[in-house]
C-alpha cells in the first residue's frame, strides 16, 4: 500500500474502536494511581494487549510494562510511550476520596493511546508494508511527587530513579529503541524543550526542649525559616533568567506546638536548562541552606535526587509529527518549539539518549494540575492521540524505514545510556553542614 493508503486503513482502524478506547480512557480517569503505585491501570491494560495476541513483559520499573509488534523484517526499532501515573490533588471533585488521586494532567488519555496504537497496527493490515519493530511502552511515575515514598522504594532497593522513564532506562528497557515519542494533552498541537531538575529533601537539626524555655534547645524551625528567606534571596539573583525555577515546601515543622522541635524537614525542586546550569545551582542552593541552618545555631543535611534531565527534541521527529497533525487536523494550528517551557518532563531523559520528541495533543480542558482538570473532547484525547502515534510510526517503518534511519542515525550522537546513568548517580547525593 501507498503511505495514503496506509493511513486511511490505520485511521479507519482506530476509529472503528471509537467507542472502545472512550471507555478505556474513562475506567483510567476512575481509577487513578500515582506513581509506582499504578498496579491496577498496568494490570488493566495488559490484559487488553494480550487479548490482542501481544505478548507482554511486566514488572518493569515496578508498574510499567513493554509489549513489542514485529514486522519480521529488519529496521529501527520505535517506542510508542504511554505514561500510567496520576497526580494527588484532594480537592479536586473527581479525585480518588480516599487516595486524593486524580488524573489532573491527562495521562489517562496517554495510557488509552497504547491501546489505540496497537488497534490501528493490528488491525489495519498496514504492518505488510512496514520493517522493523514497534515497541509499546507503558512508563510510571513522571509526576514528581511523593517524593517520602519513592525514597522508600530507593531505601529498599526497588528503584534507583524517582522517575519512571530514569528508571526504565536503567533497568535496559530501551536498550534497542532507536527512535521514542509520546504525546501528552495540552491547549494546542506542537512540542516544546523543557527544562530539567533535582529534587532535594533537607532536614533542618536542632535540639528539643520545653517551648516555655526556648533557651534550653535550638529551634529547628528557626532554622527552617533562616533558610527560606536565604532560598528567597537566592532567587533574586536568578531574577533575570527566564528558565531557573525554585520551589518548594515544608514537609514537616515539628510535632507538637509545646516542644521546640529538633527537626523540620523540607522538600524543594530545582529546575534549570541544562545540565550546567542544574549543578551550579544545585551547588549553590546546598551551601545557602547549610549556613543558613548555621546562622539559627542548627545543622542541616540535604539530599539530592536526580529528577529529569532537560528535554531537548529531535527537530526531525518533531516535523514528522507535525506533517501528521496538518493531515488529521488540517485546521488546527501548530506549534513547533515556539518557546521554552520551564516545567519538566521525564521524556528528557529519553531525549538524552536517543532521538525523540514529546508532543502535544488536544482533548484536556481546564487548568492541568488544577481542580478544574479534566478531558474536554474524548475523540481527540482518545482517537486522534492514538491516530497521531500510528500514523508515525507508519510514517517512520514505510518504504524500507527511509525516514526513520535518517532519525535514528542521530542516537550515535547523543549521550550513550551507561554515561547517562553515571551523569544522573554524580548528581544524587547529601552533604551535610557538619561538614563545612
Amino acid at each position: 500500500m501507498k503511505n495514503q493508503a496506509l493511513h486511511d486503513a490505520a485511521i479507519k482502524a482506530i476509529n472503528a474502536k471509537n467507542e472502545f478506547l472512550c471507555s478505556i480512557g474513562t475506567h483510567i480517569w476512575k481509577n487513578p494511581e500515582p506513581g509506582f503505585r499504578e498496579e491496577k491501570t498496568s494490570a488493566y491494560l495488559v490484559k487488553l494487549l494480550q487479548d490482542m495476541g501481544l505478548e507482554v513483559k511486566t514488572g518493569l520499573a515496578l508498574t510499567g510494562f513493554r509489549a513489542d509488534i514485529d514486522t519480521g523484517r529488519p529496521g529501527p526499532t520505535i517506542a510508542i510511550l504511554g505514561e500510567l501515573d496520576s497526580l494527588v490533588l484532594p480537592n479536586h471533585p473527581e479525585c480518588d476520596p480516599v487516595t486524593g488521586a486524580v488524573h489532573a494532567c491527562g495521562h489517562n488519555a496517554s495510557a488509552t493511546s497504547l491501546i489505540g496504537s496497537a488497534i490501528g497496527l493490528l488491525e489495519s493490515g498496514v504492518l505488510d508494508s512496514l520493517c522493523g519493530k514497534i515497541a509499546l511502552i507503558a512508563t510510571p511515575a513522571e509526576e514528581g511527587i511523593e517524593l517520602d515514598y519513592r525514597k522508600t522504594l530507593i531505601d529498599s532497593g526497588k528503584i534507583k530513579s524517582i522517575s519512571g522513564k530514569s528508571q526504565l532506562l536503567r533497568e535496559g528497557v530501551f536498550d534497542d529503541v532507536d527512535i521514542s515519542y509520546m504525546h501528552h494533552l495540552s491547549a494546542h498541537y506542537g512540542y516544546n524543550d523543557h527544562n530539567g531538575c533535582v529534587n532535594k529533601k533537607i532536614t533542618i537539626h536542632g535540639k528539643s526542649c520545653h517551648a516555655a524555655s526556648p533557651q534550653k534547645g535550638h529551634n529547628a524551625l528557626n532554622g527552617a525559616t533562616m533558610a527560606l528567606n536565604a532560598i528567597a534571596m537566592l532567587r533574586e539573583v536568578y531574577s533575570n533568567d527566564p528558565y531557573v525555577r525554585i520551589h518548594g515546601i515544608i514537609s514537616n515543622g515539628g510535632d507538637a506546638v509545646n516542644i521546640i522541635p529538633d527537626n523540620v524537614t523540607l522538600e524543594y525542586m530545582l529546575r534549570a536548562p541544562d545540565l550546567e546550569s542544574i549543578v551550579s545551582l544545585n551547588d549553590r542552593f546546598d551551601q545557602v541552606v547549610m549556613y543558613a541552618a548555621k546562622a539559627a545555631e542548627c545543622e542541616a543535611s540535604v539530599e539530592t535526587i536526580h529528577g529529569f534531565m532537560p528535554l531537548y527534541n529531535d527537530p526531525e521527529l518533531g516535523e514528522l509529527m507535525c506533517s501528521v497533525i496538518r493531515e488529521i487536523s488540517p485546521e488546527t494550528e501548530f506549534t513547533p518549539n515556539d518557546k521554552f517551557f520551564a516545567s519538566c518532563t521525564d521524556m528528557g531523559d529519553i531525549a538524552t539518549v536517543i532521538p525523540a520528541v514529546h508532543g502535544y495533543c488536544l482533548g484536556g480542558r481546564g487548568t492541568s494540575h488544577g481542580i478544574n482538570y479534566g478531558i474536554g473532547d474524548q475523540y481527540k484525547a482518545y482517537i486522534e492521540n492514538s491516530i497521531l502515534n500510528t500514523l508515525i510510526a507508519i510514517d517512520l517503518l514505510c518504504n524500507d524505514a527511509e525516514k526513520g534511519k535518517v532519525i535514528a542515525a542521530r542516537k550515535k550522537d547523543l549521550l550513550p545510556i551507561p554515561e547517562y546513568i553515571k551523569v544522573i548517580d554524580k548528581l544524587s547525593m547529601t552533604v551535610k553542614s557538619t561538614d563545612l
